[in-house]
């Protein structure tokens, strides 16, 4: 496989995924008795409580983030588009290099969000409390000027409304979170992570943080040194990476999968589409890596 082939097949399988992804968002299916319409919990007609502005407020920060994922798809497929000719010797340049892992763990967190904040199978009280905790986390982390805006809630309008639903607001450091069995909760993405994709997702945010964070044992493995034959010095260039790059492009397809399936799970809708788009795509890319070598 030349290296052409094998920037076009990574473009190639991210057009894929942000169209499958793109569908889905447009998908306006509701299913009957879906995890969805538990937000609404009191009669039609009647005042709305801060319970129900807690579930609606969570539900629109996971649809947020569904379309955050979009755009970071997007880019992905755009860092791997070359110039010229199929066969064409490739410009080392035209590779996003270490870059593209920052945009992916991105597309981790987005998916690990929606997938943790749409769970069809958790009960009303558990998504009451990721309610609560991510709506604290996101109010502490504003810093945004006050806005006159009554509608706009302060950090103060959140923490009164998780303790209208009878929950503690306890402080963790410098988190902001909620006593559950005399511990304190907190949102994290690192813990939701874990929570939605479990291990293998952990160790893919662990290793993409590494790289997006520019820590040496991450990236000091994709730089080579050589010698100038003159003697003038070593120079140092940043490997292609194409089997890394190719496997990061089949895991990716996963977790976009793992959200999809929960975001249908919370409408009562399938997303058979996406599944198989996701699948082909993974495929596809472990099938493009098995012919690479480890560079």
């Amino acid at each position: 496989m030349t290296d052409i082939r094998v920037i076009d097949a990574l473009h190639l399988a991210y057009a894929n995924l942000r169209s499958a992804w793109w569908n889905t968002l447009q998908d306006p299916r509701i299913g009957e008795n879906s995890p969805s319409s538990e937000r609404l919990i009191g009669p039609e007609g009647s005042p709305i409580t801060d319970k129900e502005l807690l579930l609606h407020g969570a539900e629109l920060m996971a649809v947020d983030a569904s379309k955050s994922v979009l755009h970071h798809l997007r880019s992905l497929a755009k860092m791997y588009r070359a110039d010229g000719e199929l066969g064409d010797e490739l410009d080392r340049d035209e590779w996003p290099g270490t870059g593209a892992y920052s945009v992916a763990r991105a597309v981790l967190e987005g998916t690990a969000m929606v997938a943790w904040l749409m769970a069809p199978d958790i009960d009303l009280d558990e998504r009451v409390l990721r309610a609560s905790l991510i709506g604290l986390w996101s109010a502490n982390e504003d810093r945004r000027p006050l806005s006159p805006d009554p509608i706009v809630w302060t950090l103060e309008d959140w923490k009164k409304a998780v303790a209208s639903c009878g929950l503690e607001v306890k402080e963790a450091g410098y988190k902001l979170g909620v006593k559950v069995d005399g511990k304190v909760r907190t949102f994290g993405q690192a813990s939701v992570i874990r929570e939605t994709l479990g291990q293998p997702g952990s160790a893919l945010y662990a290793e993409w943080s590494g790289v997006a964070h520019h820590a040496a044992w991450a990236v000091g493995n994709w730089s080579a040194y050589e010698v100038a034959e003159d003697g003038g010095g070593v120079h140092s260039h940043t490997k292609l990476g194409q089997k890394r790059h190719a496997l990061m492009a089949a895991d990716v397809a996963k977790v976009v999968a793992q959200a999809g399936e929960a975001m249908a799970g919370y409408w009562a809708r399938d997303c058979d589409d996406l599944s198989a788009v996701c699948e082909q795509m993974a495929k596809f890319m472990r099938e493009c890596a098995s012919q690479l070598p480890g560079d």
